[in-house]
């Protein structure tokens, strides 16, 4: 199995999402951009919605680990200054 490496942009307003995967450097079948819009869940562990892609489309749903949300907020802690400004 060949693993792909893609690039996805977007979106998030309440609890909406909307964004798309670009593959990098892709084989044949894989050079259009999925598109997928959902909802996430009210614990945001959970989104799930449709995927579209040239003329097919489907259901997706996504899972968070548990434990990701803790560890990327004490990243961030410790990245970004409390007052939000680099000085």
């Amino acid at each position: 199995m060949q693993t792909i490496g893609a690039r996805d942009s977007g979106h998030r307003s309440a609890r909406s999402v909307d964004f798309t995967k670009i593959y990098l450097d892709p084989p044949p079948g894989y050079e259009n951009p999925v598109d997928y819009v959902g909802q996430m869940s009210r614990d945001g562990m959970t989104v799930a919605g449709m995927w579209g892609l040239a003329d097919m489309n489907g259901t997706f749903e996504m899972h968070r680990e548990e434990g990701v949300a803790e560890r990327e907020e004490a990243e961030t802690a410790e990245t970004v200054p409390a007052s939000g400004m680099p000085f």
